[in-house]
């Protein structure tokens, strides 16, 4: 049965830890405000959310760490100093105008054996997914997804280019690189992974420019 809210609002909602299952829920138009969903000692990712659609929903000042989300739509979204670290996808669609989206890596505060552990938990997660994100009809204000195998995500490559780490030392030894270019090839120094989308924002006033740099990495084949 699916759990249906519309127009709620949530503030300081708390949920943590993994062993955890929230599934087919479907959100319309709820703000959360400092809310935090996570965990931080499984890096098996036993905290999960699945079968859901979020659309037009906000969040502001909300945490995500150590989630494992499957068949997840998210259809339009606002953030607001929010947080998206250590999560693993599995057929999660982005589509419509979306906020600020940073993925990043394991929490960096968590201790050298618990990150190492997680690293190693995110590359065994994607080694049976058949694809992690669609994001082929978002629209992104901003957007850095760096904690994500390239090859794993549905893209628009009019917009969205593959960046591999092997291109690293290359991009960043060239004085003519575009700032933006060796800015994502530094980010390799954030993820377990060898490949990584870098996305041209449409929403964002400056989408223009970002998307000339990155067009000079592919002019190069230094992007697929």
């Amino acid at each position: 049965m699916t759990d249906a809210i519309e127009g709620s609002s949530f503030e300081r909602l708390r949920q943590y830890g993994s062993g955890r299952v929230f599934s087919d829920l479907d959100l319309r138009r709820v703000k959360f405000t400092s809310s935090v969903l996570a965990q931080h000692d499984d890096p098996s990712f036993g905290l999960v959310v699945r079968d859901s659609i979020l659309q037009n929903c906000s969040f502001s000042a909300c945490t995500m760490a150590g989630v494992r989300l499957e068949n997840v739509t998210v259809d339009g979204a606002k953030l607001s100093k929010s947080s998206i670290s250590g999560c693993v996808f599995r057929n999660v669609t982005l589509r419509g105008k979306i906020g600020q989206f940073i993925f990043a890596g394991p929490v960096r505060s968590l201790g050298a054996e618990m990150f190492a552990a997680f690293s190693d938990g995110m590359a065994d997660f994607y080694r049976d997914v058949d694809w992690a994100l669609d994001i082929r009809d978002a629209v992104f204000a901003d957007a850095t997804i760096r904690a994500v195998p390239g090859e794993l995500v549905r893209r628009d490559e009019n917009r969205h280019f593959l960046l591999r780490r092997a291109d690293r030392d290359t991009v960043l030894s060239l004085p003519d690189a575009p700032d933006l270019a060796k800015a994502y090839f530094r980010d390799f120094d954030l993820t377990p992974f060898d490949s990584m989308v870098a996305v041209a924002s449409q929403g964002s006033k400056t989408f223009e420019k970002q998307l000339a740099e990155l067009q000079w990495l592919r002019e190069r084949s230094l992007a697929g």
